[in-house]
């Protein structure tokens, strides 16, 4: 699975947009057997019994099952590039075909999304969870989108439902964080990127946005200290020179 994370400047804070492209390869088409369906699939790097099992049962439980139709058990990874069978109900059949499709879809997003065309972007990720209402990547990049085109609404709503079912994670978080502020919400976006800062106190892009919310809500000791920390932990960093005009700018007015 791809992983780019693309940093943009805007009003002294650092906005994150993260896009990881879902690497599904196509099956081939499914045949009769029994009752059942088959479908044969080529392992991809990375892909685990557990994975796959989630990928086409939604259920990582059925990941013994999977490894034993195809005379494995949990104990042995399938091999890269290995072709696997699936055994799926027409039921399961349909729900992998609603996921690959969705899959092609969101990719076609983020290439979009890579060239800064956001709508258009959008519009992809809009289809793929309408396609895969479990897709969380796809979920968290149309709110990223939405984040860049200005509609902080729509990025909040998905970011805080994202948030829900997955509230250790600090790029969520730290996304809502940088809607709020955007938003005008500069107080709700201090305490979020704060959270960030509990779960992970050396996430830079936080502390540093950190830094700046605390200076523009009035709390310049607490701004001061954040970008000193900023500077200890990476003093050649992108937003480094940043970081110390704010604080050349905030011991000035001491």
């Amino acid at each position: 699975m791809k992983l780019f994370l693309i940093f943009v400047i805007s009003c002294s804070l650092c906005f994150m947009f993260c896009a990881k492209s879902k690497n599904v390869p196509p099956p081939q088409a499914p045949s009769s057997e029994g009752l059942g369906q088959v479908m044969t699939h080529r392992v991809a790097l990375g892909e685990t019994w557990q994975s796959l099992s989630r990928d086409f049962y939604g259920d990582e439980s059925r990941a013994r099952e999977l490894a034993q139709d195809n005379g494995s058990d949990l104990s042995r990874a399938p091999r890269e590039g290995s072709a696997i069978r699936v055994l799926l109900t027409a039921r399961e059949v349909d729900a992998v075909k609603a996921k690959l499709e969705a899959a092609r879809v969101y990719n076609a997003g983020l290439d979009l999304a890579s060239g800064g065309s956001y709508a258009e972007a959008a519009l992809k990720f809009e289809e793929a969870v309408k396609l895969n209402p479990h897709f969380p990547d796809a979920s968290f990049n149309l709110a990223i989108a939405y984040q860049k085109l200005g509609y902080q609404t729509k990025a909040i709503a998905i970011l805080r439902d994202l948030l829900v079912v997955s509230p250790g994670s600090t790029d969520y978080l730290y996304a809502l964080g940088a809607s709020l502020f955007d938003s005008g919400d500069l107080g709700a976006a201090r305490r979020t990127f704060s959270d960030v800062l509990d779960k992970d106190p050396t996430n830079r892009k936080a502390l540093f946005s950190f830094g700046v919310a605390c200076e523009k809500t009035g709390k310049p000791d607490e701004a001061r200290s954040a970008f000193e920390r900023y500077i200890q932990l990476d003093p050649q960093g992108e937003w480094a020179d940043s970081a110390r005009s704010h604080l050349e700018s905030l011991r000035s007015r001491r």
